[in-house]
């Protein structure tokens, strides 16, 4: 269809300029398109096959990710959903993050990591992209902690949860 090619294009240009993914998105894309026994890819194939790509690509890093890093992320997707869950959203922090961390090593029967460390494979999970935002904050002379944000697509939080689950052993 018309476009199509640019927007795929510009898709890979906004994140990183690998045309791969591009290529790749323009792959799942078609594919889409032929299960829906369309003869062109348009532009609602184009954004459907981006959505899944990267999903895809977030399932993958998870999964190769250590226990910790597991347990971690599993920690700040709980306290996410019960910040979803109240009247208003209220930020929480790294220190709120270690406290359920240790609680879930405690449930897995693991040896917790420090509060550095955690906050370590928060500041990893921040890079990968598209999974968590963490950002620094001055508490002036209390010291700086990271505010913390999931950013994984709603729609593939339960598919994320079991995988973290089934990698944690709980």
């Amino acid at each position: 269809g018309e476009g199509v090619i640019e927007k795929c294009a510009a898709f890979a240009a906004s994140s990183d300029g690998d045309v791969r993914k591009a290529l790749e998105i323009l792959r799942i894309a078609g594919e889409l398109a032929e299960r829906k026994n369309k003869s062109k890819i348009t532009m609602d194939d184009i954004n459907e096959a981006k959505d899944t790509s990267e999903s895809d690509r977030t399932e993958q890093y998870i999964t190769t990710q250590s226990r910790h890093s597991k347990i971690t992320l599993l920690a700040i997707m709980e306290i996410e959903k019960e910040n979803t869950k109240a009247s208003t959203r209220v930020p929480y922090y790294t220190g709120d993050i270690f406290e359920r961390y240790e609680k879930l090593c405690q449930k897995c029967k693991v040896l917790p990591l420090t509060q550095r460390r955690v906050s370590d494979l928060i500041a990893e999970l921040d890079q990968a992209g598209s999974i968590i935002n963490a950002k620094l904050i001055s508490k002036g002379r209390y010291g700086r902690t990271k505010q913390i944000r999931l950013t994984i697509s709603p729609s593939t939080l339960p598919k994320i949860e079991k995988i973290l689950m089934e990698g944690i052993g709980i």
